[in-house]
């Protein structure tokens, strides 16, 4: 995953991107309560440029990978994002969610739909914070990897607002090797984490519940009102294949919304430093153009 990129190579990426625009480094807000559910706090982590705007700015949502069963919004492909992106003018939120737990006796906790419950939590609570996080509510992207990519890959192809209510649609999308298609038999592919991968995706919608199965795949969602796509994806991934991100960008394509597919084709599930470091430059290029940043000034 992206989060394995070493610390010299994140350090570089963030002196190559931070340095030509600000000598300082972002503003980061920390353990911000984006919603609660019960007793439980979800926290949020918020990297705004140094630099102050009269200008409303662009806003990415952040989700960390770790198969719904782990991660947290400090991930460093998390941090490496939203520092980036904070030092080219956006507004980043780096987000926990809700976990699958093991409750023991073949039962598990924070199922299915608990994850992107929590994250279209978060949508709504950035565009109804707009004015005070004083970012532009309908310019608002979402980045993930993994597990991560595959939640933001379900707020670009869905939305569960009803009439009157605030949408969880997001416009613009970065899929790091997020699965598209949870209908499928993970143990049919020709990977070595198959049957590993296929027990989390069962312990995520429950077993064999198709239901389940079909809401949580962004594929079979996607429709011409579906955000714009960039899928980034390792060649060798062990995870998730690249016939699951290629089809999502063919369904997207197909349906008419901008989707663009790279695949790195030496690299697996967790990009190598030089490959991390292109994913991340490429990640910021398409949330500039996407979402039209108006860059940090010195």
């Amino acid at each position: 995953m992206l989060r394995k990129i070493s610390v010299p190579a994140l350090f570089a990426l963030l002196v190559f991107l931070v340095a030509p625009l600000s000598a300082e480094l972002p503003k980061i807000e920390r353990d911000v309560v984006y919603g609660t559910v019960g007793d439980l706090k979800l926290l949020a982590d918020v990297y705004s440029p140094a630099e102050e705007s009269d200008e409303p700015r662009p806003v990415v949502l952040l989700i960390h990978g770790g198969g719904w069963r782990g991660g947290n919004k400090t991930a460093g492909a998390e941090v490496a994002l939203g520092n980036a992106l904070a030092n080219r003018g956006f507004v980043a939120v780096s987000i926990s969610y809700r976990l699958v737990k093991d409750a023991g006796n073949g039962k598990f906790v924070n199922q299915w739909p608990a994850a992107i419950d929590d994250c279209r939590q978060a949508v709504c609570w950035i565009r109804e914070n707009a004015e005070k996080l004083n970012v532009d509510a309908t310019k608002m992207g979402a980045a993930g990897d993994s597990a991560g990519g595959h939640l933001v890959s379900l707020l670009g192809t869905t939305d569960a607002a009803k009439e009157g209510e605030t949408s969880t649609r997001v416009q613009a999308v970065v899929n790091i090797y997020g699965p598209g298609d949870l209908t499928k038999d993970w143990t049919k592919y020709e990977i070595k984490a198959n049957v590993a991968v296929q027990g989390m995706i069962d312990n995520f919608l429950g077993k064999g519940n198709e239901e389940n199965q079909k809401a949580a795949s962004p594929t079979l969602h996607v429709d011409d009102e579906s955000a714009s796509f960039l899928i980034l994806q390792g060649g060798e991934d062990q995870l998730v294949p690249p016939e699951q991100t290629k089809a999502l960008h063919d369904a997207l394509t197909k349906a008419g919304s901008f989707s663009e597919f790279v695949l790195y084709e030496k690299d697996g599930h967790g990009f190598g430093p030089n490959t991390a470091l292109r994913a991340l430059a490429k990640s910021i290029e398409f949330f500039e153009r996407e979402l039209k940043a108006v860059p940090a000034t010195n």
